[in-house]
């Protein structure tokens, strides 16, 4: 029986504990979520202790909680910390499932840099956790429109959600058959928090009404 956790926040990581606990051979062992949840979305923790009592539920939001070894599969969805060689090394399945187009847009707010650069497509990608910051080999992603002259960062943060949850119901079922695929370091670009000042009007959710176009 393999054993599965989850590292994250929210709807999607709620719907990651639902499509593992529903897999074969099987069990959702361990749920690490953010801390503090966000206020703006679902809490990961009351879905866990609805709908998934068995799982056992680490409060301190810490992945060195988790000892390594324990889970086969471990999930990172919307997870704000960098994880540690400790865990990776130890874990023969780490996964991240990120908001964002790879290489292009590792790091930190994905949605709003690629609306402040004007972006058409965007979308969200499923990798493999290694020691850089979403550097790990693809094994799913999903495009899809953006229309930077309409959209809010809001739109695209929602829509990108909508397709996440299509491509984690997909790809987890299939992720022992699939072959990762090592991304271009070349066409890298990371953004870290330190930046966001840049982000100027796409540093909020909606843009100041006069500049909204």
């Amino acid at each position: 029986m393999r054993r599965a956790a989850i590292l994250g926040k929210g709807t999607l990581a709620a719907h990651a504990c639902d499509v593992i606990a529903a897999l074969p051979n099987t069990v959702l062992d361990t749920v690490i979520p953010n801390t503090p949840e966000p206020d703006w979305d679902i809490s990961l923790t009351q879905h866990v202790q609805q709908h998934h009592r068995g799982t056992r539920l680490v409060s301190s939001g810490d992945w060195r909680d988790l000892d390594p070894g324990r889970c086969d599969l471990v999930f990172s969805v919307l997870y704000d910390k960098i994880i540690g060689s400790a865990l990776i090394n130890a874990t023969p399945q780490i996964i991240n499932c990120h908001p964002g187009r790879l290489p292009q847009y590792r790091g930190a707010r994905p949605a709003n840099w690629a609306l402040l650069n004007n972006e058409q497509l965007h979308g969200v990608t499923i990798h493999v956790i290694d020691a850089g910051i979403d550097s790990g080999p693809i094994l799913a992603e999903a495009h899809f429109s953006l229309w930077p002259n309409i959209d809010e960062v809001a739109d695209a943060w929602h829509r990108a959600m909508t397709y996440a949850k299509f491509l984690i119901s997909d790809t987890l079922p299939r992720l022992e058959k699939i072959t990762p695929r090592p991304q271009n370091h070349t066409a890298a670009t990371i953004h870290y928090m330190r930046n966001n000042h840049q982000l100027g009007i796409r540093s909020d959710w909606t843009r100041p009404a006069t500049t909204a176009t």
